[in-house]
C-alpha cells in the first residue's frame, strides 16, 4: 500500500472457512471503496484456510495466524494491528455486497456520526439466497431506532444488531477496551450496550452483507446448542446493563416502566433500576431486580426512601423472595423426584417381569397365541 495510510480496516476473523474465505476475501477485494486495508486474522484453523489465504497475492492483505483463542480474541488482535480511521468487521464465511463500504462510509462522513450497521441478506451454503425460514432471520433487519429506543430494546429484548455490518471508528472501540476476552457469544453485543450510552448508532436500511447460514449449524451466534453458554454470558452482561446510564436516558429509554417520574439521582435512581429488572418478563432479570433490592434495603436511609417514596420495603421484599426461583432449584427438585419416580416405576416393572408370577402369565399367554393360530388354520381347512 506503500506510505498511503488506509482509511477504512476490514478486520476479518476466520476459523475453519477452508469453503468459504476465498469469497468472503475476493467480496472485501472488489469493494467500490478503495481506500482500504484488510486485515485477516487466523484462528487456529486446522483445514486449508491458511493455504487459501495465502494464495491471494494483493499489498493490501496482512494476514495475521494465531493459535485458537476464540472470536473476541481474533478481532481485537486485528482492530490493534489496523492503521484505519474505521474498522468494519468481517467473519471469513461471509459476503460483502461491492457498494457496503462505499454506502456506510459516505453515510458517516456526510452525517459526523461514528458508527452504523445495515441490514443483511441471508445464503446458504452454496453462496444462494436463503429460501425458508431460519431463527436467524429474527435476530437482524430491524428498523432504524434512537438511542433511548435503543436501549429500551436492548434491555427488554436483547440483540438486533448484526456485528458484521458495522462500520465504526476504532478509536470507540478502543474507548470501551475493546472486545470482552471471556465472552465467545456475546461479545459484540456488550460493546453495542456500551457504545449506545455515549454515542447515537445508526442503522442503513439496505441490504449491505450476505449473512450466511450453514447447513451444520456451525454458526456460533446462531446455534441452539450454544444456547446455555449464551445465557450464562447473558447474564453476566445483564448484571450492569443499566450502569453508567445517564438519568435522561433511562428516563427516556424506560418511560412507560418508571415508577416516579420526578426521581431523583442516587439512591431513587438505583431502586428505579431495581424496579425495573422486576418488570422484565425473563426470571433471570427479575431476579437481578431482587438481588439489587436485597443489596440496597440494608442501608436505612434506602429503606426509608423505599418505604416513603416507593411503599416498599422489607415486607414486600420478603413477599417478592419468597417464591422467586432465580436458581430453578424447584424445577430441579420436581424434576429429581419425577425421575426417582420414574426409576421406582422401572424398578418395580423389572422385578415383575423377573418374577416367577410374571413368567408363567406370559407363557400362558404365548400358549394361547399359538392356539389361536391353530384354531384359525383349522377353520381355514
Amino acid at each position: 500500500m506503500g506510505d498511503d495510510m488506509p482509511l477504512i480496516s476490514v478486520v476479518m476473523i476466520t476459523y475453519q472457512h477452508e469453503k468459504y474465505i476465498a469469497e468472503a476475501i475476493q467480496s472485501i477485494l472488489e469493494q467500490t471503496f478503495e481506500n482500504l486495508e484488510l486485515i485477516i486474522v487466523n484462528d487456529g484453523s486446522t483445514d486449508r484456510t491458511d493455504e487459501i489465504i495465502r494464495s491471494f497475492q494483493d499489498d493490501r492483505i496482512t494476514y495475521i495466524y494465531q493459535e485458537n483463542q476464540g472470536p473476541s480474541a481474533a478481532s481485537n488482535n486485528g482492530i490493534l494491528a489496523s492503521r484505519g480511521k474505521y474498522i468494519a468487521l468481517m467473519s471469513g464465511d461471509d459476503v460483502c455486497y461491492p457498494q457496503r463500504l462505499e454506502i456506510q462510509y459516505q453515510y458517516l462522513n456526510n452525517s459526523g456520526k461514528k458508527i452504523v450497521f445495515s441490514w443483511v441478506d441471508f445464503i446458504d451454503d452454496d453462496s444462494q439466497l436463503f429460501i425458508g425460514e431460519h431463527f436467524a432471520q429474527n435476530y437482524f433487519n430491524h428498523p432504524h431506532r434512537t438511542r433511548a429506543e435503543i436501549l429500551n430494546w436492548f434491555f427488554m429484548n436483547g440483540n438486533y444488531l448484526c456485528a458484521i455490518t458495522v462500520l465504526v471508528e476504532k478509536e470507540i472501540l478502543l474507548e470501551f477496551g475493546l472486545f470482552n476476552l471471556a465472552s465467545i457469544q456475546l461479545q459484540d453485543f456488550d460493546m453495542w450496550i456500551k457504545v449506545v450510552k455515549k454515542y447515537d448508532i445508526w442503522l442503513i436500511e439496505e441490504k449491505l452483507v450476505k449473512y450466511r447460514i450453514r447447513s451444520n449449524g456451525n454458526n456460533l451466534s446462531s446455534d441452539p446448542a450454544n444456547s446455555i453458554r449464551s445465557i450464562f454470558e447473558g447474564y453476566q452482561i445483564y448484571k450492569n446493563i443499566l450502569d453508567n446510564v445517564s438519568i435522561e436516558l433511562f428516563k427516556s429509554s424506560f418511560s412507560d416502566h418508571i415508577k416516579r417520574p420526578e426521581f431523583q439521582e442516587g439512591y431513587e435512581y438505583e431502586l428505579e433500576k431495581s424496579f425495573l429488572y422486576l418488570s422484565h418478563s425473563f426470571t433471570t432479570s427479575q431476579g437481578l431486580g431482587a438481588e439489587k433490592l436485597f443489596k440496597l434495603l440494608q442501608n436505612e436511609k434506602i429503606l426509608f426512601i423505599a418505604k416513603s417514596k416507593y411503599s416498599f420495603g422489607l415486607p414486600e421484599l420478603y413477599k417478592l423472595t419468597k417464591d422467586m426461583d432465580i436458581t430453578n432449584s424447584k424445577s430441579q427438585s420436581q424434576l429429581s423426584q419425577t425421575q426417582i419416580e420414574l426409576e421406582r416405576s422401572q424398578n418395580m416393572i423389572t422385578a415383575m417381569e423377573t418374577s416367577k408370577f410374571w413368567k408363567i402369565r406370559r407363557y400362558w399367554f404365548r400358549i394361547k397365541e399359538l392356539l389361536g393360530i391353530k384354531l384359525k388354520i383349522n377353520e381355514q381347512v
